[in-house]
């Protein structure tokens, strides 16, 4: 019998799991005679070493994605046997088995509805039992761990910090260029992000739509720096959740990953939002102030900061993904 189908579903489902950027990094060659996918990481879509020196982003999409196919599989009747860093090539290895009953994973359902929600979140939309219930998702590793900041005084000082932070950033020329490569002003872009999901002032929005056809490089690079500052201008949040590991390193940011994309699911399926604030984590000289927020250990490495809350529009556009034979290598 042949997994043809049933690997091409799963693929679907791992294709919309989040990547910095909506980068998408990922190739995938399939065996489907055997059920088996490999997961290859595609370098040619992710941050420059100057920007992410040991490739962290990379790795946390790779673990999303893969995560989201192991979430998936039970709904189609299989298990997965999950084997990581076979070889320099494959980052995963997922050989599908089949089960006697079809089981969903509780998360299943959210995997469609999962979007980021770069706007506005309602003050006092977070509660404890909505922080209780991410405390009871379980890390793919010991080494990984969360901090959550939710109160008023604290979220002021990290507000402060992430203000300060891109400011001092939104003139950093290799930052302001992997973010106009990125950036999409088409309304139908198949990767990176739509500039209408940026959740920018409208007034950049008519700027640019406008100049653009004088000045479209200009323009582009403003529509750049204008999202580095807005990770400090309209980032309030409810709630924040920071992710640290103990070992930095592809390994446990993959399980990072994994764990991430199972965060991003519960927050759907009770209703919140999450938007990732990467620059924090991007500037190794904001993890110490990080850590200190956060009241984590400095033996641990800023991975993850995700702001949270419930929306105040729940309209907010998606991104979009490119189709999945461009992620399939030819065996």
């Amino acid at each position: 019998m042949g997994f043809e189908r049933v690997c091409r579903r799963l693929l679907e489902y791992g294709i919309l799991a989040p990547s910095v950027y909506n980068t998408q990094p990922w190739k995938f060659l399939v065996d489907g005679q055997k059920g088996i996918i490999e997961v290859r990481a595609d370098f040619s879509r992710t941050r420059s070493r100057e920007i992410d020196e040991k490739q962290r982003d990379l790795y946390l999409a790779l673990g999303a994605c893969v995560e989201s196919m192991i979430l998936a599989a039970p709904a189609l009747g299989y298990e997965v046997e999950l084997s990581m860093f076979t070889n320099e090539r494959v980052v995963a290895s997922l050989k599908l088995k089949p089960m006697t009953e079809t089981l969903p994973e509780s998360l299943f359902t959210s995997l469609l509805i999962r979007q980021t929600h770069a706007g506005f979140y309602k003050e006092n939309s977070v509660q404890e039992l909505h922080l209780e219930r991410l405390r009871n998702v379980p890390a793919f590793s010991a080494r990984e761990r969360l901090h959550f900041l939710n109160s008023e005084k604290d979220r002021e000082k990290l507000i402060s910090l992430l203000h300060d932070l891109s400011h001092e950033e939104a003139g950093n020329s290799t930052l302001v260029e992997e973010a106009v490569h990125w950036i999409k002003p088409q309304p139908d872009a198949l990767e990176g992000l739509l500039l209408r999901c940026l959740g920018l002032p409208v007034s950049i929005k008519m700027r640019f739509a406008f100049l653009r056809h004088f000045s479209y490089a200009r323009e582009i690079k403003e529509v750049a720096r204008q999202a580095l500052l807005k990770q400090g201008h309209g980032a309030e949040a409810p709630a924040y959740l920071l992710m640290t590991t103990q070992m930095p390193e592809r390994e446990s940011y993959f399980n990072a990953g994994r764990w991430y994309i199972r965060l991003a699911l519960t927050l759907s399926e009770i209703e919140l939002g999450a938007q990732v604030l990467h620059l924090p984590t991007t500037l190794k000289r904001a993890h110490p102030s990080l850590l200190k927020l956060f009241k984590a250990s400095h033996a641990e490495e800023p991975v993850l900061l995700l702001r949270f809350g419930q929306p105040a529009d729940k309209k907010w556009p998606k991104t979009y993904r490119q189709p999945l034979f461009e992620k399939l290598i030819d065996a």
